[in-house]
């Protein structure tokens, strides 16, 4: 007999979906939904904006996947659509915040705010590390979030990130580097 619809790879349940199986969609939403709101918390720093984006990314994701060229790159593809999701939604509030002149808000609303996430600190060098991240340029805090929180290899970070691989273990290695001297200080 086969495999559940749930024990199937990616690339498979891509393909079903793409054939028009909606249970398979579901199965993949299920399976990433959490890594990729958990991605879209640090990128944010507001858990309630990150699930709002989230819902927006797996509709786009939903509507595009006749466009995943490579189901084998499920995963890459997904975060790269989180990521201009979370780009946009940030734009759209900076433009927004600007407008009505509130220039301060909209320099907060682009770092990460650890006072949420720190309730669920299990220690000091959790809520630490936490700060430091937030300290990061943009770029190098979703380049470490990306390898350390979600497990993505340097290439897959770069395609994510749309930069060659050299520049994303750059800024993996570089930020992990600020990182550890924010801590130690």
């Amino acid at each position: 007999m086969g495999f559940e619809i749930s024990d199937r790879p990616d690339a498979t349940l891509v393909r079903d979906a793409m054939s028009g199986q909606s249970e398979a969609f579901n199965v993949l939403v299920r399976r990433w939904e959490r890594k990729v709101y958990s991605f879209l918390v640090y990128l944010t720093g507001r858990p309630e904006d990150a699930f709002d984006i989230c819902q927006e990314v797996f509709l786009s994701a939903f509507r595009h996947l006749s466009q995943l060229k490579e189901p084998d790159k499920f995963a890459q593809w997904l975060f790269r659509i989180a990521r201009n999701t979370a780009h946009s939604h940030s734009r759209r509030e900076r433009e927004e915040e600007t407008s009505l002149g509130d220039h301060d808000a909209a320099e907060d609303s682009s770092r990460v705010r650890v006072g949420e996430a720190g309730q669920w600190a299990r220690g000091e060098l959790k809520i630490l590390v936490e700060k430091a991240l937030a300290r990061l340029p943009y770029e190098q805090r979703e380049a470490i979030v990306l390898k350390f929180y979600q497990g993505f290899k340097l290439e897959e970070i770069a395609e994510i990130q749309g930069c060659p691989v050299g520049t994303a273990k750059t800024r993996v290695y570089s930020g992990f580097e600020q990182l550890r001297k924010f801590i130690e200080s």
